[in-house]
């Protein structure tokens, strides 16, 4: 069931890509979960769908020390306030010890951050709070451009 999912969001993402490209931008960050207490980098790819309104597929990969941690989301969220935007969004996160399977884990996002689109690159900071379905939460904070 997890891979299906998995499967739709990489497709939905595709195609959403190819659809409205004019108006879409890669955008690459990096940053800082609580729990795990472990820094990460991310790319995403922002859609916008009508003013004010974006999707954004993304990919999360958490630097440990043994294994691996990795989320694939797909977000949307509103613009407001000038520089404010706020969303939410599904996905999976993949995680792997050492010498054991990998477990998959849906996750729920809520986000929120502040974007300078009339500079040069667009640097944004960004809040999220992922919900995990096997039990847990995590804050991110993290930093970015937009290509």
């Amino acid at each position: 069931m997890m891979r299906q999912i998995v499967k739709a969001l990489v497709l939905a993402g595709i195609v959403l890509c190819t659809i409205i490209p004019a108006q879409s931008q890669i955008r690459v960050y990096a940053g800082k979960y609580n729990d795990p207490d472990k820094w990460f980098a991310g790319a995403g790819y922002r859609i916008g769908i009508i003013p004010l309104i974006d999707i954004i597929p993304n990919y999360e990969y958490l630097f440990v020390e043994s294994g691996h941690f990795s989320t694939l989301s797909v977000d949307g969220t509103i613009g407001f306030l000038v520089v404010g935007y706020a969303g939410a969004g599904i996905g999976t996160n993949f995680a792997k010890g050492s010498g054991t399977d990998t477990k998959t884990n849906a996750v729920f996002n809520l986000l929120g951050g502040v974007e300078l689109k009339a500079v040069p690159l667009s640097p944004f900071l960004q809040l999220k709070y992922v919900m995990l379905s096997g039990g847990g939460n995590t804050l991110m904070a993290g930093a970015g451009i937009h290509l």
